[in-house]
């Protein structure tokens, strides 16, 4: 009868737990009038967990989009908690951090990118989020791990920088014969000095 205890619970007690496991986590708080069930920040890096019990997962896919869309956050991971070793209704939390800590889990992943268009670049991106089906909680940790340093990942940052420098040099190219020159140099400041050395 564990699902009777009610996922905002298990929502504080899994932030406690991720706490305790040295990532800075808080649990049902509340963001720009927005209450996102875990809120993760790793090195400036906002991660939002929605968690929820199985049979609920359409729910919980239109979560994640949402608070991707709601610019909460640069991760959501999606949280099935899929069993929790609870033999009845009289425990307390202490037992309830503990079921979590020995439960099973199914997870998966949004990112922002996935609305960047960067997906094509990183198959793992691609299409539904993949769900991890029985993840335990070290696993479910490592998972959070790996999903933010791909964010994060030289690779993914590289591509964006190409991007960007693709476009500029494609409007610096069109704009080269429409914009007087006097004109771009006070725009863009240049001194005496640089004027003179472009001379």
């Amino acid at each position: 009868m564990w699902t009777k205890i009610s996922e905002p619970n298990l929502n504080v007690m899994l932030a406690e737990l991720l706490s305790e496991s040295g990532i800075k986590a808080l649990g049902e708080v509340i963001i720009r009038r927005k209450k996102p069930d875990i809120v993760i920040d790793i090195n400036g890096i906002r991660i939002i967990i929605e968690g929820k019990y199985p049979g609920k997962r359409e729910e919980l896919l239109r979560e994640a989009e949402k608070r991707i869309n709601e610019d909460l956050c640069e991760i959501v991971m999606m949280v099935e908690y899929k069993h929790l070793p609870i033999a009845n209704l009289d425990v307390n939390q202490k037992e309830i951090k503990k079921a979590l800590r020995n439960g099973k889990f199914n997870v998966a992943f949004k990112t922002y990118l996935d609305s960047k268009g960067l997906e094509k670049w990183i198959k793992e991106l691609r299409g539904e989020p993949k769900f991890y089906e029985d993840v335990d909680f070290q696993d479910l940790v490592a998972l959070l791990m790996e999903a933010y340093e791909l964010l994060i990942s030289e690779r993914i940052i590289n591509t964006v920088i190409e991007d960007l420098d693709k476009k500029i040099t494609n409007f610096s190219m069109r704009a080269k014969g429409t914009v007087p020159v006097n004109w771009l140099k006070s725009v863009l400041e240049l001194g005496e000095s640089e004027q003179n050395e472009e001379e």
